[in-house]
């Protein structure tokens, strides 16, 4: 009678890793899916806010004439949406680089 409970508590002890694992499993997916459609969210904002400030700039900067004072407005917003346009692309580049540094993805022949 004793060997049936012990096993049965063994049965009962690997169930329960076996769901904790799967549900960590899941958990982990979801927070790698909301991670990445955050990534995807800043990027594309960022850029987004760089042409809409560049244009903006550029615009203030041609149309500005004699004004001393909105000419160097228009001269930094440019600059200033442009970088922002170079820092999303650079941001892409960045994330997706250390998405790659995963073991195996690199270099797979060193995969442990």
């Amino acid at each position: 009678m004793a060997r049936k409970t012990k096993g049965a508590r063994v049965l009962t002890v690997l169930f329960a890793f076996i769901a904790t694992t799967g549900i960590a499993a899941a958990q982990q997916s979801e927070i790698n899916n909301s991670l990445s459609e955050i990534e995807s969210f800043v990027a594309t904002t960022l850029g987004q806010i760089g042409v809409i400030v560049f244009l903006v700039g550029a615009a203030a900067w041609f149309v500005s004439r004699k004004h001393a004072d909105r000419a160097q407005w228009g001269w930094r917003g440019m600059w200033g949406g442009a970088g922002m346009i170079v820092l999303s692309v650079s941001y892409n580049v960045f994330v997706t680089l250390f998405e790659n540094l995963a073991p195996g993805m690199v270099m797979p022949w060193i995969a442990f």
